[in-house]
Formats: structure tokens, C-alpha cells, sequence
């Protein structure tokens, strides 16, 4: 049972209501993360612009930002996120054992494997990281405008992770166990 109210159109907010019957639209369902996150519509907004921006001039690619954020989600602890990450990197061509290895911090190729390390590394780190974080991910071929890039994903992420952990929704997509 969610700890905070599940907003839909009808109940949310003037600033929150539009975006959410968008977000209905477009996916055919409105999940849970956005119904929570509606019970501030500033946020909801806030959330949804910052990631446009990212996802619409990224350097990664949209399997990477995926590892990205199950790695993260597996690493904030949240179930809601692990589960819906793992169906959008379904999505976007990850397979299952590649989506259960990103859970872990681990991926196949080795550039990819840099970034998952620079990101939990950040994570863990809570943005503390040594000077050999940074030239061990450069040496791996992340230029500064990824590892910036990287960091706004973790950021988004967390924040994601953060507020599905305080809210505790009813996950609506298949459930995939944390590692």
C-alpha cells in the first residue's frame, strides 16, 4: 500500500493534472511514480523537463542510460525502479542477463563497464571522487561532457529512486528482485 496518495488527472493539481493525462496518453497507463510524484506538480514537471534534457542531448546511448539506472536503483534499494528499468531496457534492447549484471555494477563491454564504475563510484562517493576516479574513467574514454553527463543521470535517478522509496508505490510493471 502507497504511503501517500496515487494522483490521477482528475485529483492532481492545475499545474500536475495536464502533465499527467499527457504522461496517460502517451503510455497507454499511467504508472505509479508519476501519480506519486504529482502530489507536488512542480516536481512531477521538474522531473519530467530535466529528463527531456538529458534524454534529448546524450552522449550514452538508451541501453547505457539504462545500466546506469539500474545500477543505481539496484544500489538506492529500490524495487519500483529495479522493475521498471529492467522493462525499459527490454525496450531498448538489453537482454535480461545484461539488465541483472547492470543491477550488480557489471557490464560486458568494457566502456560501458567504466561508466557503471564512475557512476556508483559518484554514487557512493556522494560526489567525493579522488583525482584517480576521474583519470581511471577518462583512460576508459569518458571525456568530461559524459562523466558530467553521467552524473546528471545518477542525480536523476536517485532523486527517482529516492522518492519511489519514501512513497512506496504499487509497482506496475513486472517485479524484478533486487540483487
Amino acid at each position: 500500500m502507497s504511503r501517500m496518495p496515487m494522483l490521477c488527472p482528475a485529483t492532481a493539481c492545475e499545474q500536475g493534472a495536464p502533465t499527467l493525462e499527457e504522461i496517460r496518453t502517451q503510455l497507454g497507463m499511467l504508472p505509479n511514480f508519476f501519480a506519486g510524484l504529482a502530489n507536488h506538480g512542480a516536481s512531477l514537471n521538474g522531473y519530467l523537463a530535466f529528463e527531456e534534457q538529458l534524454s534529448a542531448h546524450s552522449r550514452l546511448t538508451p541501453a547505457q542510460r539504462e545500466m546506469i539506472s539500474l545500477a543505481v536503483a539496484n544500489a538506492n534499494g529500490c524495487h519500483y525502479c529495479v522493475s521498471g528499468h529492467t522493462l525499459s531496457a527490454k525496450h531498448v534492447g538489453v537482454d535480461a542477463e545484461a539488465a541483472r549484471m547492470a543491477q550488480q555494477g557489471r557490464a560486458r563491454d568494457s566502456k560501458d563497464q567504466a561508466m557503471l564504475d564512475f557512476a556508483l563510484d559518484l554514487l557512493e562517493q556522494k560526489g567525493h571522487l579522488p583525482d584517480e576516479s576521474l583519470i581511471a574513467a577518462r583512460q576508459m574514454g569518458l571525456d568530461d561532457a559524459t562523466l558530467v553527463e553521467i552524473t546528471s543521470w545518477v542525480g536523476i535517478n536517485s532523486y527517482s529512486n529516492w522518492v519511489n522509496n519514501l512513497i512506496q508505490p504499487k509497482i506496475d510493471f513486472p517485479e524484478v528482485p533486487l540483487i
